[in-house]
């Protein structure tokens, strides 16, 4: 369900915030996401960490407000209160598992925590945001979910323009923040899009002193094939590595399929995963979908096969 008014005044904790500016649209929007999901590990314990297990994925609630300002251009806003937990779950940790472990890794307190938190002002010229922005090395991502190429900035300006088919982006991350500089750019015509982006980014605990990416994809009829290279000089373990991913999809109807193949590669890492994706829309803003994963460890010869059964609402 969502809201749409006028003059809106948010009371949030109890405090009463002054009426926003008039004509502004308020959008109250969220979705809560509980799955069963488990893993063919065996670790001798008992029950194992991979049995069965039911758990919240994405449980969230936010606020997204632009208005008209006075020059003609349109000013915004947005924020978002992470929870991704059971009911009283108190603080949890959530691993996205790209790959696990890692600095993607939330800590998320019994309040939860601020996503999405960003204020922009965009119009013919473009659209200029600060706060959490959009990554210049994932502007052109199309296919590679898995091994992902970075982590978020959550404190950074950036300008996305449109111009016909063509878009670019920049964005810049001060020092103290996630010290980076990006650029991107991509083409998109018909069915056909093809992605370009790099970044600069050498310290303040991200991964990596420079990352390319280029993707292409191509969407006819309810199918889609997309592909998706990327590198990163000087990653977490000081060595360089890469990674390509294809991606097929098709949807007919409510349903819709999409089968991943990624491979990461480097100094000391070979890994590579397959993911299979079912959805099946219900209407209403509810879903039911399925994900079966194997990865591949060729390293140290480990395999892992994860499943989950996810049902999603969003309001």
């Amino acid at each position: 369900m969502k809201f749409t008014k006028t003059a809106v005044a948010v009371a949030i904790a109890g405090i009463a915030a002054a009426p926003m500016i008039a004509s502004a649209d308020t959008t109250l929007s969220g979705v809560v996401q509980i799955q069963l999901n488990g893993d063919d590990s065996d670790t001798g314990a008992d029950p194992e960490p991979g049995d069965a297990t039911i758990n919240a994925d994405d449980v969230l609630f936010g606020i997204v407000s632009e208005h008209e300002l006075n020059n003609g251009l349109t000013g915004y806003g947005s924020l978002r209160v992470d929870m991704n937990r059971l009911s009283n779950a108190g603080a949890v940790t959530v691993d996205p598992g790209t790959p696990a472990n890692d600095d993607d890794d939330t800590s998320i307190g019994t309040l939860g925590t601020a996503d999405s938190v960003y204020v922009g002002v965009k119009g013919g010229f473009g659209d200029v945001r600060f706060g959490e922005i959009p990554l210049a090395i994932e502007y052109g991502q199309v296919a590679n979910d898995i091994y992902d190429v970075g982590p978020e900035i959550n404190g950074g300006i950036s300008y996305v323009g449109t111009f016909g088919p063509a878009g670019v982006i920049a964005n810049f991350s001060p020092e103290n923040n996630s010290d980076a500089v990006g650029l991107g750019a991509k083409f998109g015509i018909g069915g056909f899009s093809v992605g370009l982006g790099y970044e600069d980014r050498p310290g303040a605990g991200r991964a990596g002193e420079e990352a390319m990416s280029a993707g292409v994809s191509f969407a006819f009829a309810g199918a889609s094939i997309n592909a998706h290279y990327w590198t990163e000089s000087e990653a977490e373990n000081g060595e360089d590595l890469e990674s390509i991913a294809v991606k097929a999809g098709y949807g007919f109807g409510g349903v819709s399929a999409d089968l991943t193949f990624a491979t990461l590669e480097g100094d000391t890492t070979d890994q590579e995963a397959i993911r299979l994706d079912l959805v099946y829309d219900l209407g209403g803003g509810m879903d039911v979908s399925s994900r079966i994963t194997a990865e591949t460890n060729n390293e140290d010869d480990s395999d892992l096969t994860s499943w989950r059964v996810k049902l999603s609402k969003a309001f």
